[in-house]
């Protein structure tokens, strides 16, 4: 079950989707989705992962951690809870 924390958009440039600390990605092309930290520190989360097309995942990061995807993909803040 997801709780939606906005619309979902196509990113293709740095974003921090809302400072969201979780996210849906559906990959509409195969591309990288890359999460770096904001101003150049350091994160856990920062990383990049491939994803062929129609693939769909959930990612946690930190909320001022930007997402970027090298193809359009369709992201949504979701709700985090563990």
């Amino acid at each position: 079950m997801l709780q939606l924390k906005g619309s979902s958009a196509n990113i293709t440039t740095a974003s921090n989707i809302g400072l969201a600390s979780a996210v849906r990605i559906r990959a509409t092309n195969a591309g990288n989705v890359t999460v770096a930290a904001a101003g150049g520190g350091t994160s856990n989360y920062a990383g990049v992962i491939a994803l062929v097309a129609d693939e769909v995942i959930t990612l946690a990061k930190q909320p001022t951690d930007t997402i970027t995807c090298s193809a359009a993909m369709s992201v949504v803040a979701i709700g985090y809870h563990y």
